[in-house]
């Protein structure tokens, strides 16, 4: 066998690979240790050849046409075996384009600059956008940074919203300045990466390409309009200021449980009845009545001569709902300081009165889920079993936490469950996410379910016989872009749409580009150009850098399903 590609390990992620390379008609050669009876029968019953064995054995490397190979995969379920099996392939043959899966994203970015690898993927980066866009509810298909800028991908129907004033794929560009990669139309074949003048109709389907400040003002967020009124300027207005302590105060008052808020209410309106007492009843004058009203509820007797048992009997009750108020207020004012002390010393932050998402499981999956979340402005509640998990401490400088078993109704309750807008379970257990999910819709009948699940056959199903709004996971997500690195070089994501893989590239412009005009390129179309989305068609300049997009067809799924989405 030549021309092909080898996949070291047959787990939910090198399956996955596997499936989208033959789909995309490419030839496969798997080394793996061991491989569930169905996954090899079907795979082999597509044409994909299975050796097994350990991939670090590198006489099965050779039986395995590494030789020949256009590009090995190590997607094992262990860095240090994967980086093991491309240690040993580079020093077979050193030119081999190599793409290795490692769950720690720190040590990928740093093999990429000193192994010169084609692509080490950290699962937990790839698969954290896609669970934080499916929480929120927005139609994310994925996000991605370029030299600290937040770039988004989304899909948005014609028939909604801003887009009904666009007639054309170019109008929509210039006015909200987001490139279109695929219109999808009911019936019909998708456009993919379609050209300028190309008509938007009722029906279509858009998928769209922009920075993250464009999408938010593109779906109307109230956060990007405010943040961008005053970007650029350190000096916040007076309102606004006033508004954000008025917000702190406020959420002071609301985090106070309801019955002593509803004692110190009742309690205060002592205060204009007893001056009315002083006033209307024993003649005094105003000052009088509140100089009287103040000190007998401070316990000191100061009454005029000559009162009558009644007014007596009064200040007695005064006296004593007057030490309750005050111990009230004392016991608020003390919870505030004190706890506002504690959370500042333990870098914690405060509960979330109500919208929050929660984020059950700090791993490094639900880590970097709050992370996503935080980063565009949507307060989140993590919750942990266990309360020395290293991501913690980082945790509780961007969201409150809550340490329990979220399948209990107890520890949901505490996060606050009734009032959450979403709730994203990403433990490392299908079977634990799954009880978070239902549990907390048992809480809250509204709220929006998210949970990580590994078999993507089984996530398909609990979707839609359970009622759970989204089932992912993480090997589902990262697949095509796994795939799309032993395929293309320099590789920035790829996702699913339809029965599309859509690969993003960043490239500088070389010899066989340089000079032409982006609309003379085959199969390829510029998106950026010197890190600015542009559809400008000026010839690209040698060294050029430039963000590129292509696309290639997919065969049916190994389960029928002609579509991931």
């Amino acid at each position: 066998m030549t021309g092909h590609y080898i996949v070291c390990g047959m787990g939910d992620v090198g399956y996955r690979v596997v499936e989208l390379l033959r789909r995309l008609g490419e030839e496969v050669v798997v080394v793996t240790l061991q491989v569930r009876e169905d996954r090899q029968r079907i795979a082999e019953s597509f044409g994909v050849r299975i050796a097994m064995g350990d991939a670090r054995n590198e006489q099965l490397l050779r039986d395995a046409g590494l030789a020949s190979a256009k590009s090995l995969i190590a997607a094992t379920d262990q860095d240090l075996v994967n980086i093991e099996v491309a240690l040993d392939a580079r020093r077979l043959r050193p030119d081999i384009p190599l793409v290795l899966r490692l769950f720690d994203p720190d040590l990928a970015r740093q093999l990429e600059g000193a192994f010169d690898l084609r692509r080490a993927i950290g699962m937990s980066t790839l698969a954290a956008p896609s669970f934080a866009a499916a929480a929120i509810g927005e139609a994310l298909l994925t996000t991605f940074s370029l030299e600290g800028t937040s770039f988004v991908v989304g899909r948005h129907r014609a028939s909604e919203g801003p887009l009904r004033d666009c007639p054309t794929v170019d109008d929509l560009a210039r006015r909200h300045n987001l490139i279109t990669l695929m219109v999808e139309r009911p019936d019909q074949d998708c456009l993919t990466l379609p050209e300028g003048g190309t008509a938007i109709l009722p029906n279509d389907r858009l998928s769209l390409l922009g920075h993250k400040e464009d999408w938010d003002r593109f779906l109307g967020s109230p956060r990007s309009s405010v943040s961008g009124r005053h970007r650029g300027t350190d000096r916040v207005p007076f309102a606004l200021r006033m508004r954000r302590s008025l917000s702190r105060l406020l959420r002071f008052w609301r985090e106070e449980p309801l019955p002593l808020r509803v004692v110190f209410l009742s309690l205060c309106l002592l205060i204009p009845l007893t001056i009315a007492v002083f006033y209307g009843y024993l003649r005094q004058s105003l000052v009088d009545a509140v100089f009287l009203t103040i000190t007998n509820l401070h316990g000191e007797v100061v009454l005029p001569e000559d009162v009558g048992p009644e007014i007596k009997l009064y200040e007695v009750l005064l006296m004593i709902l007057g030490s309750v108020t005050l111990a009230t207020l004392y016991s608020m004012l003390t919870d505030f300081v004190v706890g506002s002390r504690l959370r500042k010393l333990l870098g914690s932050q405060p509960m979330p009165r109500q919208g929050h998402v929660v984020v059950v499981g700090m791993g490094n999956v639900g880590f970097r889920v709050v992370r996503e979340l935080t980063a565009v402005g949507v307060p989140v509640v993590a919750v942990d079993a266990d309360a020395d998990r290293p991501f913690l401490a980082d945790v509780r400088t961007r969201a409150s936490v809550v340490i329990g078993d979220a399948r209990l109704s107890d520890t949901l309750l505490r996060s606050g469950i009734a009032r959450a807008r979403a709730v994203v379970a990403a433990t490392g257990d299908d079977s634990v996410n799954l009880g978070i999910g239902l549990a907390a819709r048992q809480s809250n009948p509204r709220i929006r379910t998210v949970v990580r699940l590994f078999d993507a056959e089984f996530a398909r199903k609990v979707e839609s016989a359970l009622g759970i709004d989204a089932a992912l996971g993480a090997s589902r997500i990262a697949a095509p872009t796994f795939a799309a690195s032993a395929l293309f070089s320099d590789v920035v994501k790829a996702f699913i749409v339809q029965d599309r893989l859509l690969v993003l590239l960043r490239r500088k412009a070389g010899a066989e580009w340089a000079g032409r005009k982006p609309s003379d390129l085959q199969d390829i179309r510029i998106l950026m150009r010197n890190r600015a989305l542009s559809s400008d068609d000026r010839p690209l300049v040698a060294e050029e850098e430039v963000l590129a997009a292509l696309w290639r067809k997919l065969a049916p799924s190994w389960t029928g399903h002609s579509s991931d989405d």
